[in-house]
């Protein structure tokens, strides 16, 4: 339970220091490339290497890394854009109801147990996603444009969540699982590293030292969400098709307070239909009925 509890705090603390970058004026793509430098070699330095280098390319998991390298950067990058512009309540419930993803992935590969209950959490969590992502007031843009950051965030998420879940079960030994997380994290740095270097070598941007400061308060609870997550996926306390939903519940809750106790976030009535939804979607996931 203590490693469930570390990922709700940590993926929560996540979402608002990512609001706090908009805050603070923190150029937000230069922040998250840092991180990935600190979460990334955080796993090395707490657990070193558990086999030599030149067997990393032999494991089968080696193929996992640069494909959640990818993801990473990509989707937590519009995770912070929607977070920034739209709100943290908004992109914690696009980013966390993903889990539908992860949960068909589990009952169709892994043949773990589906309920009335669990399909009827799923067709809500998608409703939950549109009310808690609707303007707060009328704007100029779309309805369409606006839900696209959402919607993106949603499929993305819940694609990382089903690929971790897939290579701790199937590909990863415990022993090694620190540095899958770590190599997945620099893949995502290097590949922040040559946007941002084509970018200043194009003028467009300058390296800013504060970015420094940021990516570091933003790396050392990047990287223990996801250890967080491995380690009670691990340690056998529910199904994984269950785990999610329950650690999505959490940081569903705890990001809309610190969103509103830090950041005085005001959501409309439908907002927080979506939310409440939401928590009613995770709950029916998680209930299994033997």
């Amino acid at each position: 339970m203590l490693w469930l509890l570390l990922s709700i705090l940590t993926n929560s603390a996540l979402l608002l220091i990512l609001k706090a970058f908009d805050r603070f004026h923190v150029n937000t793509l230069q922040g998250i490339v840092v991180n990935y430098l600190v979460a990334g070699s955080l796993g090395f330095i707490l657990s070193g290497l558990p086999l030599p280098l030149g067997e990393l390319p032999h494991q089968p998991w080696s193929w996992v890394p640069p494909v959640l390298g990818v993801l990473f950067i990509s989707i937590f990058f519009l995770l912070a854009r929607t977070a920034q512009t739209i709100g943290v309540s908004v992109a914690t419930v696009a980013n966390k109801m993903s889990v539908v993803i992860p949960v068909f992935a589990a009952i169709l590969l892994y043949h773990e147990s589906v309920t009335v209950l669990k399909i009827a959490g799923v067709m809500i969590a998608v409703v939950a996603v549109y009310f808690t992502s609707l303007p707060k007031e009328k704007t100029g843009t779309s309805l369409w444009r606006h839900l696209l950051l959402p919607v993106i965030v949603f499929i993305g998420s819940g694609i990382i969540d089903a690929l971790v879940n897939h290579a701790k079960n199937r590909l990863v030994p415990d022993n090694q699982l620190p540095a899958f997380i770590s190599l997945s994290f620099l893949t995502a740095f290097c590949i922040g590293v040559i946007i941002i270097t084509t970018k200043i070598i194009r003028g467009k941007e300058k390296f800013e030292t504060k970015s420094i400061a940021a990516g570091i308060v933003l790396g050392l609870p990047n990287y223990f969400s996801i250890y967080g997550m491995t380690r009670a996926l691990g340690s056998g306390i529910m199904e994984s098709s269950a785990l999610y939903p329950v650690n999505n519940m959490g940081i569903v809750i705890v990001s809309a307070l610190g969103a509103l106790l830090f950041f005085r976030e005001r959501l409309s009535w439908k907002n927080w239909l979506g939310i409440f939804l939401s928590l009613g979607a995770i709950a029916m996931i998680a209930i299994h009925l033997n």
